[in-house]
């Protein structure tokens, strides 16, 4: 993808507002970025937002460090990197031009989960299976936090936003070194999470400012609102260029 001016502004505001949402609601930002992202270039995904996306998660997990739950993280990263080397063989093994489709399921999955999904206990099994899910998903469609967030959504806020943000920064490094041992993050993915950084940082300061205006259970309904509407779009695009 050859990345113009008028092409870094529009991507890198996506990521502002994304960032925005995400540290208000606690609800994964991947949900809005991720179609609105494919619609630009299947290439920005998953690695490099996955890479680019560590300029924001270090930044929330360090600000809310006191407040992480550490207790099931064992089970869930363990789960999580099982569905990684799926994700891996899965990626090279499918036509690139399906890669819209697969995004735009993946993220209504995770919408309807989200909605559906209202409480249960933690344990082994639901961390192991949460965890194997989410490595999946978000190995290949950058949209795996929201099952990491069902995990923890009965937390307090701040507790669910600095937990998720340390498994998120925990997710996109295992996920990024196995990409880069299998072969599959390149120099070109590098550069172009390099370039899409700046809207994260600046989402991250320009947060707090807008985060007293955002009610959290109206953001996040808006938040799947955008997402729902991004996918079927994603989808849409996808099976007409197919055909």
């Amino acid at each position: 993808m050859e990345l113009t001016i008028s092409t870094f502004i529009l991507i890198n505001f996506i990521l502002i507002v994304g960032s925005i949402l995400q540290m208000a609601t606690g609800v994964t930002a991947g949900m809005i970025i991720v179609p609105f992202l494919a619609m630009i270039s299947y290439t920005l995904i998953p690695v490099p937002i996955a890479f680019a996306s560590l300029a924001l998660t270090i930044m929330m997990a360090y600000k809310g460090r006191e407040h992480i739950d550490t207790k099931n993280m064992l089970e869930i990263s363990l789960g999580t990197l099982a569905g990684i080397l799926l994700s891996i063989f899965i990626l090279k093994n499918i036509k690139f031009e399906h890669l819209g489709v697969i995004f735009g399921l993946f993220i209504l999955i995770s919408i309807f989960i989200s909605i559906r999904i209202k409480s249960f206990t933690l344990n082994k099994r639901i961390n192991y299976v949460g965890g194997f899910v989410s490595g999946v998903m978000g190995s290949m469609s950058a949209v795996g936090g929201q099952i990491l967030a069902l995990l923890f959504q009965n937390h307090p806020l701040e507790s669910l936003k600095a937990t998720l943000a340390f498994l998120y920064t925990l997710f996109s490094t295992l996920m990024l070194s196995m990409f880069f041992i299998f072969g599959e993050f390149s120099y070109t993915q590098f550069i172009s999470g390099i370039y899409m950084m700046p809207g994260f940082i600046i989402g991250f300061f320009l947060a707090p400012i807008f985060s007293k205006y955002l009610n959290p259970k109206h953001s996040k309904t808006m938040v799947l609102s955008m997402a729902t509407i991004g996918a079927i779009i994603l989808i849409a695009k996808s099976l007409f260029v197919s055909f």
